[in-house]
């Protein structure tokens, strides 16, 4: 990277090779190895943000560039989007999460596009594929406005500055603080980039960029924008299913300094759903590599799988159901003996632990499959049953759509999945060694509980307790981990092997958590729910 612009406090260091950058290191605990790096748009250099720099900073190294002619940052002679690509990528990390509003998410937008594995992932605010209305994509500002705005600008830079903010403002909750907040904000712009840039502006066209687009995306719309109209949001999910959009209510086109809580957390949000996506491929090979050790390992899994059964009321008229995430088919007997007329097939994503409950049971009935993605037929189960699986499922509403989907009315679901409490004296020594990620994250009582209401599901009913497990060794901890196949499966995990050195210092970060009996304890908070179709 260039040099930068570090801010630390109040003082302010600059470098004379990079003046465009300023640099917020991280006052938290660093969650991600790559930068964020914000890019303002048009009318207004990086004092924009106003304070989402510092408050993005508590969990990520943060990056803010004013585009040429804002600021400190020198104009140029050519203004061309491709010519601005090349300038981000001079100045840009190797590697970086990219936030950019208005214009400064259409020019992200088409670097991401264009340099792909530059982009970790891309967060726009207030963006559009098209800055104005055009016949592929009408849900824009309207043409004849654009014009104006170049006239007025060519007229009076001041006055028009002043029109662009109180359209920025326009459509907000707080519009009148907002406005008062803008024309507190001196605006430092070399009018010729201001003429240039306007141009692009009305140029850019991304809807080849939106469909190209492959890193993880959010885009975020303010409801009452009036420069980039909510009904855009249909026109980026058409180019681009796999984008991810985010309808601020009461907010216009600068959501951010309105909202700023709503903005910070769904931004945290979304990186936090890119550092612990699960590869799905590799949770399936990790639980095959464990298959003939699992039953043997897996006693807190087992004993729980029990209780939820126990707990079923006998039906002797039940004809349908599914363990769902089978595993080694462990409890598929304990449930036919509960249910003896149905047929119970056990369901799970890896294929190799399906051959070995193949093996064990030969008059069981096993079906390949992955639980957000069924290959059963609507409303063809009366019963759900799932032990320790529905964890390893990413998004929760589309699980709690498809589980709805399976079951007959009446129907019911019944599981058990860890909570975020689990392991977290392992999450907390691990980041006492570093700030990658070692143990996945689970989601909470309330998040489960929500996706089953949003799904449909009536009687929801979700408890959780914890229960400690007691081990001689941190080893012997990991050790059966990897037995049961509770790999590190996350995108935030680096490729690297862990070492001897590494591993000494986890054993030593544990030590705080010993007990008097020599044993270190591993919680395991566990979360019940029960629901009705």
């Amino acid at each position: 990277m260039n040099a930068l612009v570090s801010v630390t406090g109040s003082t302010t260091v600059s470098h004379v090779a990079a003046p465009a950058l300023t640099y917020y290191p991280c006052a938290g605990v660093r969650l991600y190895t790559q930068p964020l790096v914000l890019l303002h748009g048009w009318g207004m250099d990086s004092q924009i943000w106003q304070s989402l720099p510092q408050q993005l900073s508590q969990f990520a190294d943060v990056i803010t560039l004013d585009l040429p002619g804002f600021a400190e940052s020198p104009a140029l002679q050519d203004y061309s989007e491709s010519h601005l690509h090349q300038w981000m990528a001079e100045r840009l990390p190797e590697r970086c999460y990219l936030i950019g509003l208005s214009l400064g998410g259409m020019l992200s937008c088409g670097f991401a596009a264009r340099y792909p594995q530059r982009v970790a992932g891309l967060i726009t605010l207030s963006s559009n594929s098209c800055f104005v209305a055009t016949e592929a994509n009408p849900a824009a500002l309207d043409n004849q406005q654009y014009l104006s705005f170049i006239d007025a600008y060519r007229d009076d830079h001041d006055s028009c500055l002043k029109r662009f903010s109180g359209l920025q403002a326009q459509g907000d909750q707080q519009q009148r603080q907002l406005m008062r907040q803008l024309r507190g904000l001196q605006v430092s712009l070399d009018s010729h980039s201001g003429s240039q840039l306007l141009q692009l502006l009305g140029e850019i066209d991304n809807q080849h960029a939106l469909a190209q687009l492959r890193c993880p995306t959010l885009a975020i719309l303010g409801q009452g924008d009036a420069l980039v109209p909510i009904a855009s949001a249909d026109q980026i999910a058409d180019l681009n299913a796999k984008i991810e959009i985010a309808v601020i209510e009461g907010a216009g086109h600068l959501p951010h300094l309105t909202q700023p809580e709503t903005i910070v957390a769904r931004i945290k949000s979304f990186l936090e759903r890119q550092l612990y996506a699960l590869d799905k491929a590799k949770v399936a090979d990790s639980f095959g590599r464990a298959a003939h050790q699992y039953d043997r390992a897996a006693v807190l899994q087992h004993q729980v799988g029990g209780e939820l059964i126990a707990a079923l009321a006998p039906d002797s008229e039940l004809a349908t159901l599914i363990d769902l995430g089978c595993g080694t088919g462990y409890h598929c007997g304990q449930l036919q003996t509960q249910f003896p007329a149905a047929q119970v097939t056990g369901v799970d994503l890896s294929p190799a632990m399906l051959a070995y409950a193949a093996h064990q049971y030969p008059q069981g009935h096993w079906l390949c499959g992955d639980a957000e993605d069924l290959p059963l037929e609507d409303q063809s189960q009366q019963l759900i049953f799932s032990n320790f699986a529905l964890q390893w499922c990413a998004d929760l509403p589309r699980l709690g759509r498809e589980l709805l989907r399976v079951l007959k009315p009446g129907g019911q679901l019944c599981f058990a999945v860890p909570g975020p409490q689990t392991l977290s004296e392992l999450r907390v020594a691990w980041q006492q060694v570093d700030a990658q990620v070692h143990v996945n994250r689970f989601y909470s009582l309330e998040d489960w509980q929500s996706a089953l209401e949003q799904a449909g599901f009536s009687q929801v009913e979700c408890q959780t307790d914890n229960r400690v497990q007691r081990h001689s060794s941190v080893r012997e901890l990991l050790m059966e981990l990897k037995n049961v196949g509770a790999h590190n499966n996350n995108a935030g995990k680096q490729n690297t092997l862990t070492g001897k050195h590494h591993l000494q210092a986890l054993y030593a970060a544990y030590e705080q958590y010993r007990q008097a009996d020599g044993s270190i304890p591993a919680t395991w908070e566990i979360i019940r729910a029960r629901a009705i179709a």
